[in-house]
C-alpha cells in the first residue's frame, strides 16, 4: 500500500524504478481534471479537450521515464501539455498566436512596472505585437512564469536553460511589454 501523501516526483521515481498500475493511476487521479482544464483552455472544446488530455496521459506513460526530478513535475508536465495543445492547434490551422494572447492577457498588468491593471483591448494590442517579436521558445517561459506562477528554477530545468538564460529572456520580453505599453499609451494621448 503506497502512502497517499507522496508527492508526484516521489511517485514519478517509483514508478520510474518498478512499472506499478497503481503508481500510475494514482498520478492519472491528481492530474486528469488539471490536464484536462489546461487544453479545454487552448482548443475551448469538451470532446477535443478529453482526446487531447489522452493523448497526454499516453504520452506522460511512454516519457515517465525522462523525468529526472530536477524541476517539479507539475512544470513537467505543464510542458507537455503546453506543447501537445499547441500542436493540435497548429495542425488544424488554428491560430495558436491568438490562444496564446487569450491565455497571457490578464496578465500583461503584471508585467508592466509600475501599473496595477491594464484595459483589456490595450493588453490585447500589446500581446499581438509583443507575439511578433518573441520566440515560441519566450512564449512558452512567459506562460510558465506569469500565467502559471511556476519558479524560475523549475522553468530552467524543465526547459534545459541556464537560470541567467531564463532571467534574461524574462527580462527581455518584459521591457518589449513596457516599451510597447508606453507606445500605446503615449498614441493615446496624442
Amino acid at each position: 500500500m503506497i502512502d497517499k501523501n507522496i508527492s508526484d516526483e516521489q511517485l514519478v521515481l517509483l514508478l520510474q524504478d518498478v512499472y506499478n498500475p497503481g503508481y500510475f493511476s494514482m498520478l492519472v487521479q491528481r492530474h486528469e481534471k488539471y490536464i484536462l482544464r489546461k487544453c479545454m483552455s487552448y482548443v475551448k472544446n469538451e470532446d477535443i479537450a478529453e482526446d487531447l488530455c489522452q493523448e497526454i496521459l499516453i504520452k506522460l506513460f511512454i516519457n515517465i521515464k525522462s523525468f529526472k526530478g530536477e524541476a517539479r513535475f507539475s512544470t513537467w508536465l505543464f510542458s507537455i501539455i503546453h506543447n501537445t495543445c499547441i500542436d493540435h492547434l497548429r495542425k488544424n490551422k488554428k491560430n495558436v498566436r491568438q490562444v496564446i494572447t487569450e491565455k497571457m492577457a490578464e496578465e500583461v498588468a503584471e508585467m508592466i512596472e509600475g501599473v496595477d491593471e491594464v484595459p483589456e483591448e490595450l493588453s490585447v494590442k500589446i500581446l499581438d505585437s509583443l507575439l511578433d517579436e518573441i520566440s515560441p521558445e519566450e512564449k512558452m517561459i512567459l506562460l510558465l512564469k506569469y500565467k502559471e506562477k511556476h519558479p524560475i528554477k523549475d522553468i530552467q530545468l524543465t526547459l534545459g536553460l541556464s537560470e541567467s538564460a531564463v532571467k534574461m529572456r524574462l527580462k527581455r520580453a518584459k521591457s518589449k511589454v513596457n516599451k510597447l505599453y508606453q507606445t500605446y499609451r503615449s498614441k493615446q494621448k496624442s
